[in-house]
């Protein structure tokens, strides 16, 4: 692989560690096992999330590699 791959792969992963944890405090403070109108709520935020936490990773990395 080229390095350029390389470091793409790593800041992926290094970028999804702060969703982990992200996600476990929204966890804990929602409590979406407690009943049907919090998990879709937090079902809602986790969706949220991921649209959001993408758009500005891609932008990031489109940002810093850009397309030769």
């Amino acid at each position: 692989m080229k390095v350029r791959a390389l470091l793409i792969l790593l800041m992926l992963v290094v970028a999804m560690a702060p969703v982990y944890f992200f996600n476990r405090w929204l966890q804990r403070v929602m409590r979406p096992r407690e009943n049907v109108g919090r998990l879709f709520l937090f079902m809602l935020a986790n969706f949220v999330m991921v649209v959001v936490y993408t758009m500005l990773v891609v932008g990031m990395i489109v940002r810093i590699f850009p397309v030769r």
